[in-house]
Formats: structure tokens, sequence, C-alpha cells
């Protein structure tokens, strides 16, 4: 059953990731050569042993894949040519968005233009098993006020790297991510039994979350993706020109490239990305007309007269605190970006 209220939020329905690496960075052989010989259970595929989960020559040479595709794909459109080098929430995003406009502008972005970074950073853990991840940090030409991060994510030796997350964060006034003893990116545990010391655990955020859309319970601070959010849906709720229905879950913990990261920070918190998803049904009353978004109508996979029911996936960063658990108003939301995927109308 839906829950009551929700307006249509466009926010990121215009992003465009596409960068230009413009700093260099230099390789780590001899650390992944000194893991090898220190481990006896090490495997070359890193299913067993503790090894960085990429060099920075890696990284770099994935981050420039990534520039290359995405700049094609986002001058001409083309949703599968994207997913070559995005997945998770963010790859979900930009398939409906590029799917929308090129249905819109068969002949591809006339306005296109690369996007360019500099003062790029990498940031990489030491890690086990599969998937592993690592943090690009760099600094948009577009975005002069934001730094972004974005996640590259892979489930197995054999895949390319793809980005999963972007997030923008205050130029120079972010979070600071901590280091672990090896100078490695300390990165936190996402799924079983963990016992992080923080507010709640990083693989409990999404839920929680969703929990607090629909009920205005649980550990966030007052916010624009929060108690405003949850203000909007109050607001709606006495309109008589149609009924909103909601629905707010984490994604299912199996679905590949979902999965949130966590990484520690030095003041003993962490920044956690993590991805949402969101349903919404509008119906209108008796006589109302009902407008579909221009963005929203190439993804109609039936005609919407009377209702419109929008399934939308989010992104979203947040810093989470040291301290007891469930701590209220501890969790602040840093950035959300919410795109619909698909949509359908009765």
């Amino acid at each position: 059953m839906l829950a009551r209220n929700q307006t249509f939020d466009g926010e990121g329905s215009s992003m465009r990731v596409r960068a230009r690496l413009t700093t260099a960075a230099a390789g780590s052989s001899l650390a992944l050569a000194l893991a090898a010989s220190l481990s006896g259970c090490m495997t070359v595929h890193g299913e067993e042993a503790v090894v960085p989960a990429a060099s920075e020559k890696e990284a770099q040479a994935a981050l420039e894949r990534y520039v290359e595709t995405s700049n094609e794909a986002s001058e001409s459109l083309d949703a599968e040519l994207n997913s070559t080098v995005e997945s998770g929430a963010l790859g979900t995003i930009r398939a409906a968005q590029l799917t929308s406009m090129h249905t819109r502008s068969p002949a591809g972005n006339e306005n296109f233009t690369p996007l360019e970074v500099s003062d790029t950073q990498f940031h990489i853990p030491q890690q086990a098993g599969w998937p592993k991840f690592f943090v690009a940090d760099t600094q948009s030409n577009q975005t002069p006020d934001n730094r972004w991060l974005l996640v590259f994510t892979r489930t197995s030796i054999d895949e390319d790297w793809g980005a999963s997350y972007l997030t923008l964060l205050p130029a120079g006034g972010g979070p600071e991510l901590a280091e672990d003893d090896d100078g490695y990116l300390d990165d936190l545990p996402v799924t079983g039994e963990t016992n992080t010391g923080l507010v709640i655990e990083p693989g409990e955020v999404s839920t929680a979350y969703a929990e607090y859309l629909q009920n205005g319970d649980g550990p966030f601070n007052d916010g624009e993706w929060t108690s405003a959010e949850v203000t909007r849906r109050e607001e709606l709720d006495g309109n008589a020109a149609f009924v909103m229905e909601y629905q707010d879950a984490a994604p299912a913990g199996d679905r590949e490239g979902f999965q949130p990261v966590a990484m520690r920070t030095t003041d003993g918190g962490a920044l956690v990305l993590f991805a949402s998803l969101h349903n919404q049904k509008q119906t209108m009353a008796e006589g109302e007309t009902l407008e579909v978004h221009e963005d929203v109508e190439p993804l109609l996979d039936t005609p919407a007269e009377r209702s419109l029911t929008l399934e939308q996936v989010a992104m979203i960063s947040a810093v989470v605190p040291e301290g007891e658990e469930d701590a209220l108003n501890a969790v602040e939301l840093l950035f959300r970006s919410i795109g619909v995927v698909s949509a359908s109308g009765d």
C-alpha cells in the first residue's frame, strides 16, 4: 500500500556527469607487491587477501575511460553506451535521463559542453572480497563552489570499473576522510554484524531514511530532504484536485551496484553514500486534468489519463557522527540527486 503525499522532485534531471582528468597520479605497484609477499592466503583475484582495491595508475585509467565514454554518451544521448561506464544508482538515473532526452532529441545534445575537472585526488581503501571501490575527488569547472566525489565500483577482476555514485561537497568544507595505518582510505563495513560506534550503522541508513519519510521519526537533522520533504507531503494532503500516494524503501541487499559505501572521517564519524527508492502515485479527482512533465512522457509504459505512477531512484550522501545509537538530529544529509526511472499511467 502506498503512503500518502509527495510532489514530483525533478532535482538531478539535468545532471550531466562528465569529466576530463587534468591531473596525473603515480602508481603504487610497490604497495601491491608488498601486500602480495606478506599475505600467505592472497589470491590473484583478491577474494581472500586484504589488498588495495586499485593502484592509483588503475584508478586514473578508470577515470579517463569514464570521462571519454560518458562524454560521448552525453553528446549522442546514448544510454546503452553510458551503461558501460556507470552502474548502480548513478547509472540507473542517467539511463532514464538519456533515454528521455534521446526520444525528444534523436540527433543528440546540441548544447553539449564537455566538463573539465582539476585537482583530482584518489582515495583507495584496502579490501578483501568483492565488490571493491575507490573514490575520485575532483574540482569541477561547472560547480566552482563544490567538489565532486565519484565512487567507482566493480564486482570482479574481469569487470571494468564503473561510477556508481556521485555526490557534491562544499569546496574546502566537506568532511575530511581518514586513512588507515598504511595510508589507505579507511572504509567501513556495510553488511553483516558491525559495530562502528556510529549513531547508526552505515548499512542501515537507507532503511532509516525511508522510514523517516513515512513517519517523520529517525536520527536525521532538519533540512531540505528530511523535515522539509515531510512537510511538503503533509501540505498536499488537503488538495481537493488530486490524491498523492507514496512508497519509500531501501534497495534490496543483493541489487548489484546499489550497496552503500561508507568511509571513516577524521573526526571519528563517517561519510556514507547510499541509494533509496521512491514511488509516488498521483490520482486526479473527477473532472481534473492530469499533466505529465515532458521529461517523464518518454518513460511512460502505459498512457496516463487519470493517474500517474513514478518510480524514482535517489543517491544521497550523509555525515553520520559517532555517538549513541539512533541519537536524534544526528545525521546530516549533504546532497541528494533523485530521478524518475520509469512511469506508468491509468
